[in-house]
């Protein structure tokens, strides 16, 4: 049975705190703040196994900081297939004020691993992936500092002797651009593509990826929609509304979407569409790492302009 192989090269605990404003040098009191053990592959390992599909969560993590399953999700899809690490598991904080629905973002930065790590990281994406034929790989999110391409290079390298199926990378920057030259479907939003290319228009940014080796460029823009570019496609999706909501968690169910309609062998279109509803759907959501009931209805409202 294929699978989703979701992997966090810097993975977190994820501390989410709401409130109605925020008023500098004031003290502010509130609900207990949320703490889950997250990063970006988890946050897409937990969505797609929230919607029935096989996930395994990999990343670097130092055995006293594994999470419980039962408190990720649904512990029947979800797996548990982390590396051992002697770096402690890095802190982030997103803080959400209701009154004007604004998200401020605050990460640490993370600690450099021992090079055995990676090494064993590659050799458990390898067995996951010969043990489950067909399976995709994702890598999300930053990397920890003192990071080098050849770390990417390793990991996509132990999936493609395993036959993986697909894989996806959501980071910016040079590892960004080394993963088009890897061949992968890229989903950087438009600052990342910006910053990543050096060109501001979006068109421009995507068409150089593909020129770099990328398969597929998946560009989010927030509540202008998401465009898909291949060599026969370009796609714009989006909803007619933007909706309000916490956005922390959007970027991660695209990715889940993504690779999940990679998984059922959708075509780019139907893949597209899903990948907006379950983007809108987290936003709907409290914490990063799942979506709203609602999303069948929200991709009843998604529109499709093929602008190929």
């Amino acid at each position: 049975m294929s699978a989703l192989i979701a992997v966090t090269p810097n993975p977190a605990r994820d501390v989410t705190i709401t409130l109605d404003k925020l008023i500098p040098e004031a003290t502010h009191r509130i609900d207990a703040a949320r703490r889950v053990f997250g990063g970006k592959g988890v946050n897409v390992a937990r969505v797609a196994a929230s919607q029935g599909y096989a996930a395994f969560m990999a990343g670097p993590v130092r055995t006293s900081d594994h999470p419980q399953l039962a408190d990720l999700g649904n512990p029947e899809f979800l797996h548990n297939a982390l590396s051992d690490t002697p770096v402690p598991l890095r802190e982030t904080f997103a803080i959400h004020t209701t009154a004007n629905n604004e998200t401020v973002i605050i990460n640490e930065r993370g600690q450099e691993h021992p090079a055995k790590v990676w090494e064993d990281l590659a050799q458990q994406i390898r067995s996951i992936a010969e043990a489950e034929p067909g399976s995709v790989l994702s890598i999300s999110g930053s990397w920890p500092p003192g990071t080098e391409a050849d770390t990417l290079r390793l990991l996509i390298a132990a999936a493609r002797k395993a036959n993986i199926s697909e894989v996806i990378v959501d980071c910016a920057g040079p590892l960004l651009l080394e993963a088009c030259r890897l061949g992968a479907v890229v989903k950087p939003n438009v600052a990342e593509l910006a910053e990543t290319t050096g060109d501001n228009d979006l068109l421009n940014g995507a068409r150089r990826l593909l020129a770099e080796g990328a398969r597929m460029v998946v560009v989010s823009q927030g509540p202008d929609g998401v465009v898909l570019i291949d060599e026969d496609h370009h796609l714009h999706a989006k909803l007619p509304t933007p909706l309000r909501g916490n956005p922390t968690g959007a970027g991660d169910a695209m990715v889940a979407a993504l690779a999940c309609g990679f998984l059922d062998q959708l075509p780019a279109k139907d893949t597209l569409t899903r990948a907006v509803a379950w983007s809108a759907a987290a936003v709907l959501v409290d914490v990063a790492g799942a979506i709203d009931a609602s999303w069948p209805e929200l991709h009843e409202d998604v529109v499709l302009e093929n602008r190929s």
